[in-house]
């Protein structure tokens, strides 16, 4: 079918064009609102400022597509290929995006409002400057990929894949990060205040200045974090790990370099910190009870109410 063809049956009150091919299609600032384009192979076409609101193109080949502005307004978009494409400024609200593939697209200011992105592919996606409120990315794949400065509130990050992703200065506040994998992440300066991290991996991650504040933490693996670069001399609040209140209870922070983090009335019970270093940290009123302490460095730390009970000391012998 050709371009002009589709066009003209549209006019005509034609609404299904499910499994057509239009490759290297030509509809920029098209009004096909409600079009049925399921199944449909549409690679490298150019829709930029068109409006497919209200369209269902479930399964659709829009890979390496010009997608610029385009509005997808409450558009069933489940298993669509939108691999490579360019949805800068497009409009996905409410739109449905389980299962897609959206690896190595573009996203940059994109809205996604209430957006369904459950189990989509999104790695090495580009979302700087997108507009994310109340989106559902559940077991989502977001490896690799770039939300620098993105609000996430309150998402649903729910056993979602985000190792090596890019959220330096993103906001997490309130976000469900349950199972999340973090692991070698950039988080530097990012705010994590009382989001829920249960079971979540965030080994090798970059938590350099990090707000994680009142955050649920319980079961968390914090093992071979790198904080190298604060470790040297005593820095404003603006760069400490705060981790005031969070229950870290069975939390692995094995080796890890936490120097003038904040642990004040953490529960930390039966936590592994076996050779970790805590120079500096404020832990007053602190639960260890059961804790590995082993070979752990506490110099210059306030430790006043700490409950130590059954805990592993620094030097191997057990507190009554």
């Amino acid at each position: 079918m050709e371009t002009e063809q589709l066009l003209w049956q549209y006019g005509q009150g034609t609404r299904d064009f499910s499994r057509i091919e239009l490759h290297h299609a030509d509809l920029i600032q098209s009004d096909l609102v409600g079009i049925i384009l399921n199944r449909a192979l549409l690679a490298y076409g150019n829709f930029s400022g068109s409006n497919l609101s209200e369209a269902q193109l479930r399964r659709t080949n829009l890979s390496h597509a010009r997608l610029m502005g385009v509005k997808f307004v409450g558009s069933d978009l489940t298993g669509i290929d939108l691999s490579y494409s360019d949805l800068s400024w497009a409009d996905l609200t409410d739109c449905d995006l389980s299962g897609a593939n959206l690896a190595y697209a573009k996203l940059k200011q994109a809205r996604l409002i209430r957006t369904n992105l459950e189990g989509a592919n999104l790695a090495e996606t580009d979302c700087q400057g997108a507009i994310l409120e109340a989106v559902n990315f559940s077991r989502a794949d977001l490896s690799g990929a770039d939300l620098t400065r993105v609000d996430l509130a309150e998402a649903n990050f729910s056993r979602a894949d985000l190792s090596g992703a890019d959220f330096r200065k993103a906001n997490f506040d309130h976000a469900n990060l349950y199972k999340v994998n973090l692991s070698q992440a950039q988080l530097r300066h990012g705010t994590v205040e009382e989001a829920f991290l249960q079971g979540a991996d965030l080994s090798q991650a970059n938590l350099k200045g990090a707000n994680l504040g009142r955050a649920l933490m319980k079961e968390v693996n914090l093992s071979l974090i790198n904080l190298s670069e604060i470790h040297l001399k005593a820095l404003p609040n603006k760069e400490q790990i705060n981790c005031a209140g969070c229950a870290l209870r069975g939390t692995i922070f094995q080796g890890a370099n936490f120097q003038n983090a904040n642990f004040e009335y953490a529960l930390m019970e039966k936590a592994l910190l076996a050779g970790a270093i805590l120079r500096g940290a404020n832990l007053i009123d602190a639960c260890l009870r059961g804790a590995d302490l082993r070979n752990v460095n506490f110099q210059n730390s306030h430790i006043s109410g700490i409950n130590l009970a059954k805990t592993i000391m620094p030097d191997g012998s057990v507190h009554p």
